[in-house]
């Protein structure tokens, strides 16, 4: 089984096929020009994690709200004060929940080379999209992209109750695409949760580098590549049999 022939790649969304011309504190920065209280990256960033976990495990407090709203409501209730010592009522959080979330959204970007990539990969293998994120956040984001047409199957990690590196989320993405890790790889710029997790789910992966990402001990790709012009450029063939790993977990 392991000579099976590559039918599938599976592909991670944010850091592998887009990014944000905008970084959070840029985005942030924006949001709050001219406006009477603040908000922090650290502060977005640690409320994140927060609302991000109550998404993957169903916990989530106010399902009416887009996430990032979310993050506002949960973050700047009852601490943001406007410059006449009132406290900012819900409807002023979420106006600029809104806000931030338009100028977040209007900053993402595809990057240039995959239109090319993936409709040139689309002739020759079946194509899915793995990410983690809550499930508002990140279907937003492809709708944006206009990507969908691109992919056979699209798993967001916050619809199924596991997220990446847990090789449950890779073995759901397998199976609704009809393949296994015999017939697969998986292609991601995060070494914490693309190359760990597909190392946990015994799942031959590539390394999109990503220098902005945390490089992890453990973490053993299988090819590594500095864009994604590489899939294009002879590595999947010479690469055709990406020998599957034995489960970590």
């Amino acid at each position: 089984m392991e000579n099976e022939p590559l039918t599938t790649l599976i592909f991670d969304l944010d850091g592998t096929l887009c990014s944000y011309g905008l970084n959070l504190e840029k985005s942030l920065a924006r949001t709050f020009a001219e406006e009477p209280i603040a908000f922090s990256a650290e502060a977005y960033r640690e409320e994140f994690g927060n609302q991000f976990d109550k998404a993957i495990n169903d916990r989530v407090d106010r399902p009416d709200l887009s996430f990032r709203k979310r993050i506002f409501l949960e973050v700047l209730s009852g601490e943001a004060i406007d410059p006449a010592g009132k406290e900012v009522d819900e409807a002023e959080i979420l106006r600029l929940g809104e806000k931030f979330k338009e100028i977040r959204e209007n900053s993402l970007y595809l990057f240039p080379e995959v239109p090319e990539v993936l409709t040139a990969l689309k002739d020759d293998y079946q194509l899915g999209l793995l990410t983690n994120g809550p499930s508002d956040l990140q279907r937003s984001k492809i709708e944006t992209l206009g990507i969908e047409s691109w992919f056979e199957d699209i798993v967001v990690s916050g619809e199924h109750g596991t997220a990446k590196p847990d090789p449950e989320i890779f073995d759901i993405a397998l199976k609704r695409l009809g393949t296994d890790r015999n017939r697969s790889v998986y292609i991601g710029n995060s070494q914490r949760y693309d190359v760990v997790g597909a190392n946990n789910a015994g799942l031959p992966v590539i390394w999109r580098r990503d220098e902005s990402e945390e490089e992890i001990e453990d973490a053993i790709p299988d090819a590594i590549i500095e864009d994604l012009k590489s899939l294009n450029n002879g590595l999947l063939t010479e690469k055709a049999n990406f020998k599957p790993k034995k489960r970590r977990k």
